[in-house]
């Protein structure tokens, strides 16, 4: 089953917002056994809106719209297929039914039957939203499916999820098969992967299905496209290439299979080995406090943060000798161990995370130049250590280095545990 996916909104296009719908239906029919054969993005403007769908129904068997749903003039999705597949626009009763309700559910008064809500292309059937006011929108055009939602991302996931499968099951092929095995690398970039530490993956990996390589912060994901007419085929391809990886030198860099972010990983397994963790951080400022945060069950696992950006409060909350930072200073190994020892026996954790560098554009030494970091660590049953990296890059990206290492590094703990 083909699926041809269109964003349709001038704000997306003009840069005003970023496109997160596209992440979310893939993420969505990942699991389906499902992908996005093509997608493209047009502007609040008919011409625009046909010419894409005209190319997405030729070529797809269903073809999956974002945006353009709401009552403002610049709202024409609903007229634009009305026009392009040659149907009157009519007053829907379910549509109606579905709009009061929606409005009744915010507190807000609706304002009738005449409301643009209300009204739907001929043949579209229209569709729930648990999380927004405009209904989408469901029809069949010639043996293919059109299934159309609001452009806001909360509002079109809980659609994806509420409705897609029900509608599209007719048109899922259940003898074809597809999985993306994803393999996360650390510290090292693309080119050395397959220059230098195994010049002959690419060519073991497509063996099994089309090899993609997409570098991300501070490593690379590794794809492989898998089909076959069976689940169990499909695990034994799998199976086969995580036996591919293992016998290679890249294992070594290798730190997850599968598309969970390093904070959902470190989340769970926290969570499952009953850990408590937390962070002093420094040059990071609460950037890993907010990535842990962003996860679902992390109030079970973490237990706070001390953003300690000065020194008063390094010395005065987590406890860092005077000596220490006058004469190491506030970014080296000795200060990161401390702010971890501290952090640890304040909170009473089971890990202690601490972060301190020079993330620039100022800053820095000779043993610290711009873009270094301490990373410090401590367990309640082991002495407090902390290591040295360095990247390059600007203040933001630098930021986000000194944070992902750290995150890399509470994970390699917590993999440790019993």
């Amino acid at each position: 089953m083909k699926i041809g996916f269109l964003i349709i909104g001038s704000e997306v296009l003009d840069g005003k917002i970023s496109d997160l719908n596209t992440k979310l239906l893939a993420d969505f029919l990942r699991p389906q056994h499902l992908e996005i054969n093509e997608a493209y993005t047009a502007r609040d403007d008919r011409d625009s809106i046909e010419k894409a769908l005209k190319i997405l129904i030729n070529q797809n068997d269903v073809i999956i719209s974002t945006g353009g749903l709401g009552p403002t003039k610049d709202d024409i999705t609903k007229q634009t297929f009305a026009d392009y597949l040659n149907r009157k626009m009519t007053y829907s009763q379910d549509a109606f039914q579905i709009s009061e309700e929606n409005y009744q559910r915010f507190n807000r008064p609706f304002p009738g039957q005449e409301h643009g809500y209300c009204f739907l292309p001929e043949g579209f059937r229209a569709l729930s939203n648990s999380n927004g006011f405009a209904p989408g929108l469901f029809t069949e055009h010639e043996g293919k499916f059109i299934f159309a939602a609001p452009g806001v991302p909360r509002e079109f996931k809980s659609m994806l999820e509420n409705h897609l499968m029900n509608l599209i099951a007719p048109k899922k092929n259940n003898k074809e098969f597809l999985d993306r095995v994803i393999i996360r690398t650390k510290y090292v970039p693309e080119e050395k992967i397959f220059g230098e530490v195994d010049p002959q993956l690419w060519e073991k990996l497509e063996k099994f299905g089309e090899v993609s390589s997409l570098p991300v912060l501070m490593g690379v994901d590794i794809g492989v496209k898998v089909k076959a007419n069976d689940l169990d085929k499909i695990a034994a391809l799998v199976s086969e290439i995580k036996k591919v990886i293992n016998e290679s030198p890249v294992k070594s860099h290798v730190w997850s299979y599968g598309p969970e972010s390093l904070e959902e990983q470190i989340v769970v397994l926290a969570n499952q080995k009953k850990i408590r963790f937390g962070f002093a951080e420094s040059a990071t400022g609460g950037l890993c406090s907010h990535r842990i945060t962003n996860i679902s069950g992390s109030s079970q696992c973490f237990m706070g943060s001390v953003v300690c950006y000065d020194e008063k409060i390094k010395e005065h909350i987590l406890g860092v000798s005077s000596k220490t930072l006058s004469e190491c200073t506030a970014v080296s190994i000795k200060c990161a161990e401390e702010m971890a020892q501290g952090l640890c026996e304040r909170f009473s954790l089971d890990i202690a995370i601490s972060i301190t560098g020079f993330a620039g554009p100022g800053g820095g030494n000779d043993q610290f130049p711009v873009g270094s970091v301490c990373i410090g660590k401590k367990l309640k049953s082991s002495p407090a250590e902390a290591h040295s990296f360095h990247f390059k890059g600007d203040r933001e990206i630098v930021k986000q280095r000194f944070a992902q290492a750290a995150l890399h590094t509470l994970l390699e703990e917590l993999e440790k545990f019993a």
